[in-house]
Formats: structure tokens, sequence, C-alpha cells
């Protein structure tokens, strides 16, 4: 080397070192990063600069699938994983989207202050899949900005608990970003600190749910969005100033689960006490929906899948459901839920058979066919839901499935009619506006010629009778009608649960009423004729 060249690298030399000076140890011109637990030389590069990472992958195969319209698809992917997580992409997102992706989740995932459960990632380009999805321990979702609390919230739901509330883990998401943003010397202003440090007000006292759809301003306003953010991030921040991480983390995965999430809403009714706000918590807890649903809900007694193209196909004669119903507006969403949660409860208590089989998924996603009816699939321990006007009959064909003689169409059909029609308040208004139709006017009319005053909305057995009688009807097993009607009978002479002991038994012939299922019959149409006789259709 010549003389110059030397004195050009030691200027060169010099310049170098005096850039660096003023770097904290692990710094480098080119790339900022943080030291990782455990190991004083790692470091993770920022989001401009993920493309210099060097991830190896393999390969690797994976099937999805959800339940509406039996959607699935089975991809070659290229995996990696890394000390908190798994990460899976397809072929086709860039070298730079992947990197992102994986520094910025390592970076959140790595400020846990306890052990990490197993999580995965699965990247697909939006061609491929365009929603969100968390099934088990794996988060499904296209790329999107890697370095924000609304995505670090999924990844925790994969980790713990799918189910579980997402303001809960989103406010540790926000605390999570804040933590490693802090460390990474990034500067917060004080107005959003003051603004985490007191409740901001919401529309409705049910909106402090903390759910995940009080988060989307599909189904809440966007004061109400930012209302919840701020207040989720409030009591996460709270929370971990009297409790452990692992303490919170296990009212997360507890706030997923039937028997956990009353202990989540216990402690979130204690904060919003001692910030005087009047709440009122469901239990009724929210998932993402994937491509086809707009969302997911769930119950003790059933899992809900709401198609984003569903419109329930009798709206405009139901007074209880709007156009868009189930879609934007949270109030009815969880008036709606909360209601089935307790009917279903209510006629597991009223049949009374010793155990259910809870696992009941309910589809709400229209067939497009012009006279499409709902129905409850045997094999699938499914609903297909076309109208919740049928949710209860479908419901109560799914508990009493194996219970009686499924061939017997008054054992099924009216009995899940005359149930349904007696206790389900969905049906109970458009049974009322059915029946007041101009194609039953002389329903009204003989009611006021043989001058009974009767509630159409809460009594639908006279209406039922009266139907019976005017089109002569004799045989129980002649439509759902005729066998409501003959369960309405046998209830009004032999009392609710004969009745149902009587619809379970394998015995035609009652003992303890001393009767055959054929004089029965003969029973019934002579009390319709003796009640009903002043009338004939004309």
């Amino acid at each position: 080397m010549n003389r110059l060249s030397l004195l050009i690298a030691a200027v060169m030399l010099t310049m170098l070192t005096a850039c660096g000076a003023d770097k904290v140890p692990g710094e480098s011109a080119e790339q900022v990063g943080y030291e990782m637990p455990g190991d004083e030389t790692a470091t993770i590069e920022s989001g401009e600069n993920a493309e210099s990472a060097d991830h190896e992958y393999e390969k690797s195969t994976i099937t999805y699938s959800e339940p509406i319209d039996n959607f699935s698809f089975r991809k070659d992917l290229e995996k990696n994983q890394t000390d908190y997580a798994a990460y899976y992409f397809e072929p086709s997102v860039s070298k730079q989207e992947r990197n992102a992706c994986i520094a910025a989740t390592d970076r959140m995932l790595s400020r846990i202050d306890t052990s990490l459960p197993d999580i995965e990632v699965m990247v697909l380009k939006p061609e491929s899949y365009d929603g969100v999805s968390v099934t088990g321990n794996r988060l499904y979702l296209s790329p999107q900005p890697w370095d924000s609390a609304d995505y670090l919230a999924k990844v925790l739901l994969a980790g713990y608990g799918e189910w579980g509330n997402y303001g809960l883990a989103y406010g540790y998401a926000n605390y999570l970003c804040k933590k490693a943003g802090l460390d990474s010397g990034e500067a917060y202003s004080e107005s959003d600190r003051q603004k985490s440090d007191s409740i901001l007000l919401m529309s409705a006292p049910e909106l402090y749910d903390l759910n995940m759809l009080c988060f989307d301003d599909k189904f809440v306003s966007a004061e109400d969005v930012e209302a919840a953010k701020n207040n989720a991030c409030m009591f996460v921040n709270e929370y971990l100033s009297s409790h452990s991480e692992e303490e919170f983390l296990e009212l997360l995965s507890a706030s997923g689960t039937v028997e956990g999430v009353a202990q989540a809403n216990e402690v979130l009714e204690e904060f919003y006490a001692e910030n005087s706000i009047e709440c009122s918590l469901t239990e009724i807890r929210y998932q993402f929906g994937g491509v086809l649903s707009d969302y997911a809900a769930a119950c003790e007694y059933a899992c809900f899948y709401i198609g984003k193209d569903w419109q329930d196909n009798v709206w405009e004669m139901n007074p209880r459901v709007s156009e868009n119903f189930l879609h934007e507006d949270y109030r009815e969403i969880r008036e709606f839920f909360e209601c089935n949660k307790h009917q279903m409860r209510q006629y597991q208590e009223l049949f009374g058979f010793d155990s259910y089989d809870n696992t009941l998924s309910v589809l709400l996603k229209n067939s497009g066919k012009v006279k499409a009816t709902s129905y409850y699939g045997a094999g699938s321990h499914t609903i297909y839901l076309e109208s919740v006007v049928s949710l209860m009959h479908e419901y109560i064909h799914s508990v009493m499935f194996g219970h009686c003689d499924w061939e017997s169409h008054w054992k099924t059909e009216g009995f899940a009619r005359y149930f349904s029609y007696k206790y389900d308040i969905y049906s109970d208004d458009l049974l009322n506006e059915d029946w007041n139709s101009s194609s039953y006017i002389w329903v009204q009319e003989y009611i006021d010629s043989i001058g009974r005053a009767i509630d159409i909305r809460t009594d639908f057995r006279d209406i039922e009778d009266i139907y019976v009688h005017a089109l002569g009807y004799k045989n129980p097993n002649s439509t759902y009608l005729t066998g409501s009607c003959f369960i309405g009978y046998l209830v009004d002479q032999y009392g609710e649960q004969a009745a149902i002991a009587y619809v379970c038994s394998d015995n035609e012939y009652n003992a303890e009423w001393g009767k055959s299922y054929d004089e029965l019959v003969q029973d019934w149409n002579q009390y319709i004729e003796d009640n009903y006789a002043q009338y004939s259709l004309n």
C-alpha cells in the first residue's frame, strides 16, 4: 500500500471513530437495536432497517378452515422459529415484510416478564386471506402495520386464549409497546400520559365491556373506540401497579373461558367502581370472524358465527329486528346474545336431561335459496340460521335429539314449535305480527264473535286451536301447527313436565294417564270440537 493510501485510510478510520463516539454499546451508524434479555450482543432491526435481517426458513404445509361455508385451504408456507414465536409466510411475502413482522413481534414479546406460550403467526397475502382469525395458538392475517398495539393484541390472544377479552389484550399490548419504545429512547407526550390517567366516558353502560366489538367503529362510534382504548390502557396500567405480569396474563387467559369471564368482570367492575363509573358487563365472549364472518360470539351453550353478508330473511316482519341486525349496533347485538343465553339456559332447565352437548355451533349465513329455511344438522351439531325467529326452535331440536322418536313429526316439530312460541322473545313479536296480518283476519273476527279477549302476544294457544278447528285438522302429525296444538293440549291437561316426559318416552300408552296415543288424540279432537264449534270456515 502506498503512502497516500495509508493516509486516506487513517483519515477514514478517524472519522468513523468520531461518528461512533456518542453511541451506546450495541449501536452502529447503520442500525439501532436493543439488548435481548440474557444476550448482551443480540440486536433486532428497527422497521426501516428490517430489510437487512437474514432469517433462515424451512418449508412447512398448513391447513386452515372456518365454520361458514366450509371455507378452508391448504398452503405451502415458509417457517422461521425465534425464541418468541413461530412465523409462517407465504413465499410471495417480501423479505422486508417478513423482517418487519419478526422484528416488531419479537421486540414486544421479549418485554413479557414471564415464560411465553407457543405462539404462531401466519402471514398470508391479501389475495389469499383478507381476514383476521385466531384459532388455538395460531394467528392468521395479512400484512399490516406491525409496530402497533392493535396487531400485538391479536398476537396475545393467540398466546393467551382466542376468546379472551380484547380490551385486556389491547391494554397489555400498549403497555409492552411503550415499554419497548421507552427502552429505545422514544418519547411520549405529556398529553398521552395524562389521557391514560383518567377514564373516558362512553355513550352507554354496556360499552365498558372492553370486548372486541367495543374497539370497532362498525359497531360503536369513533369516540367510543377511542374511549375503549384509553380505558383499557388505564385499567392494565393500574392493575400492573399492584400485580405481577404473570397474574395479569392469568386474568387474560381466564377471560376467554366460561368459568373465568366472571372473574375478569369482577376485577373490571372493581376498577370502574373506584373511578365512579356505572357499568354493565357481559359474559358473552367475542373473537375475530375471519374471511366470511363479521365476528364470532360465544356463551356457555353455543358459539355463533355471523356471516358478513347475512341478513335476517324476515326482518321486515319482526319488530325486534333491524335491516342490518347484528352487523352495526353493539347494544342490539349484546341484547340478542344475552337474551338467547338466558333462553338456552331456560330450556335446559325445563327439559331437565342429565347432560347436554354445549359444543353447538350456530351459523348465521344465508343459503341464497328463495325460500330457505333454518335447520339443525345433527351430524355436525350445527344450527344453520336464516332468521333469528327460528333460533330457539332449532335449539330445541339440538337438545331433544336422541331423547325422542325423531320420525314422529309431532314429537319433533310440534314440540319445538310449541315451546319456542311459548318462551322465545324473538318469535313472540313476529307471531303477533303474523297472526294479525290480512291472511288471518278471520281469526281475529272469530275471537271477536265469541267475545273472548286474548292477548295474541302472549297466548298463541287459542289462535292455534281456532286454526286447527277451522281447517278441520285431526292428526297431530299433519303440520307443525297441529303438532304444537296437540302438545299444548297435553300441557294444559297434564302439566309441562308430564308432557315432556311423555314426548321422551318410547311408550305410546301412558300408564299414569291411563290412555294410549290414539285415545289422547281423540280427546284432543273432542276438546277442539267442544270449544271452537261456534265457528266454521266459509
